[in-house]
């Protein structure tokens, strides 16, 4: 979204998806999970004009991406508890 810059944002691990087909025809409620749901809502944020940089709770969750390469010299609870080992697309259940 934002070129070199990376954050943390939380969202639900599960989301379901409804809507119409480009014949006005209701589409089957789908459910997605994990990864999935994560892009799913970040790209609805998109269809909002919404960017990642809004959804971080605050400025300590955006990092440039030049610093991610470095994130095992980073505090254990910076930014949050689990980010300094959770790559960037993956998942953490940790808070």
């Amino acid at each position: 979204s934002v070129p070199g810059m990376r954050g943390w944002v939380e969202r639900p691990s599960k989301v379901t998806l409804s809507g119409w087909d480009e014949m006005g025809a209701e589409r089957e409620p789908r459910q997605l999970v994990g990864l999935a749901a994560r892009i799913a809502q970040h790209e609805l944020d998109h269809l909002d004009g919404i960017l990642f940089p809004k959804c971080v709770p605050n400025q300590d969750f955006l990092v440039p991406q030049a610093s991610v390469a470095a994130r095992d010299g980073w505090a254990k609870d910076w930014p949050s508890p689990g980010s300094y080992k959770t790559s960037l697309g993956e998942l953490c259940d940790e808070k």
